[in-house]
């Protein structure tokens, strides 16, 4: 028989592992971090030029771009472009950008970004490029400081040449306003008017360099301007005045003053037995009266008639029947019916004699606070009742209607004053004044 074996000892522990004696002499290779803490220590000791070589090689260490953009940033700003090594930190800080921007969409970050890259370019020595980078963010007197650095003599001039069309624009269109903004304070509406069309239509402001100048922004507001003189012009051919203690006259100067009870008739009144269009004041020709200039010329003149519109209850002038359709001139004062009942009006005729063509008219029953209308086809003398004349005369000038002031006659609108024999294109909201023989008289205009 075999004699049993006997148990193996355990094994020996395995010495410990310890490093070489050279290896304990050798420093640790650092890592991208003690990178830029050396170079951020060179550059507190002054050795700008290494820690800038040391920050371009740690920035290539950098996959993310947002990263590689702060380290570099942080460089640039320590590092001028004085040196051969801070120019290229410059430079890669500025390529960075640039290529970063490729990737963002139009809008103010990626602005933000072009010209922080053109700035680092200009500190770079790259002025030309720099230029370029302006002149497409349209920061044109940027790029000329930049191609005048670069000694870019071509791309200079050009830039030189659009920023002189640029202000000569700019200060056209200011003129223009400045005197737009007097001429309305001062009642020259149409003056105004004109300006606005002229330099509203002119299209050359926007488009090219300039549309990126302050001249948009100069026709925007002139534009504004135009639209808020649009709501302000009179609505059709007639201005409602209100003067004195609440009273109102209102004046229609179209060639015909249409009654009846439409609304759409120049003097709508109430009653049911008023046709739709029932009478109207007009001018007519008729025979000229003896003794006037008139007569042994053409032997007619121009007379405010009235004529009936085929109404169906009638038309009475001083108690007579009108024929429909045949006019008939008012030689004076009287009283208009409108059907039997319906509806009664006094009515002056403005003075022919003087050359005075359009009357006066008012409903009756309704007390003297009841408003006037002022009837004057094309224009003339302002009346505001038959007892209350005005120096001035009304003129339509299409699309306004004015208001020229007798010579002599101290006038203020608003607060602008306006001189003697001022003329004055009315918009609704206006205040006129007007110092008479009799006091003050204040008229405020509505177009309604």
């Amino acid at each position: 028989m075999s004699r049993p074996s006997k148990p193996r000892p355990p094994p020996p522990p395995p010495p410990a592992l310890r490093p070489p004696a050279a290896a304990l002499d050798t420093p640790a290779r650092p890592g991208p971090g003690d990178g830029l803490a050396r170079a951020r220590a060179l550059e507190h000791t002054g050795d700008h030029a290494r820690a800038a070589a040391l920050r371009l090689e740690y920035a290539h260490t950098l996959c993310g771009t947002a990263q590689r953009i702060a380290l570099l940033r942080e460089g640039a700003a320590r590092h001028s472009g004085a040196t051969e090594e801070g120019r290229s930190l410059h430079q890669a800080l500025a390529e960075t950008l640039l290529r970063h921007a490729e990737f963002m969409e139009d809008g103010a970050p990626r602005r933000a970004i072009l010209m922080e890259a053109a700035r680092a370019l200009e500190e770079a020595d790259q002025g030309a490029i720099a230029g370029e980078i302006y002149e497409r963010l349209h920061m044109l007197r940027r790029a000329a400081v930049a191609y005048e650095r670069a000694g870019a003599v071509t791309q200079l001039e050009y830039v030189l040449g659009l920023i002189d069309r640029i202000e000569h624009a700019e200060a056209v269109l200011q003129r223009a306003s400045d005197e737009i903004d007097a001429a309305l304070r001062e009642g020259r509406r149409f003056f105004a008017h004109g300006l606005l069309q002229e330099h509203l239509q002119d299209a050359r402001t926007t488009r090219g360099p300039l549309a990126h100048s302050g001249a948009p922004l100069l026709r925007a507001a002139l534009a504004r301007v135009q639209a808020d003189l649009g709501v302000a012009l009179p609505r059709g051919q007639r201005v409602d005045l209100r003067w004195g203690t609440g009273q109102l006259t209102r004046v229609v100067l179209r060639a015909d003053l249409r009654l009846g009870r439409s609304p759409d008739v120049e003097l709508s009144l109430g009653g049911a037995g008023l046709s739709r269009e029932h009478a109207a004041l007009r001018l007519e020709a008729i025979a000229a009266a003896a003794g006037s200039g008139a007569a042994g010329l053409d032997e007619v003149e121009l007379a405010v008639a009235l004529v009936d519109l085929g109404s169906r209850a009638g038309t009475f002038w001083r108690g007579e029947t009108l024929a429909p359709g045949e006019p008939v001139a008012l030689e004076g004062p009287g009283e208009l019916a409108l059907g039997l009942s319906a509806a009664r009006l006094e009515v002056h005729p403005l003075p022919r004699e003087r050359g005075e063509l359009g009357a006066l008219l008012r409903p009756q029953g309704q007390g003297s606070a009841a408003p006037w209308t002022l009837y004057l086809p094309g224009g003339g003398p302002l009346w505001l009742a038959p007892d209350r004349p005005i120096p001035a005369v009304l003129e339509l000038r299409p699309p306004f209607i004015a208001v020229r002031i007798a010579a002599g006659v101290r006038a203020q609108l608003g607060q602008e004053p306006l001189g003697s024999g001022a003329s004055v294109e009315l918009l609704h909201g206006d205040r006129l004044h007007l110092d008479l023989p009799d006091g003050r008289l204040t008229l405020e205009i509505s177009m309604t």
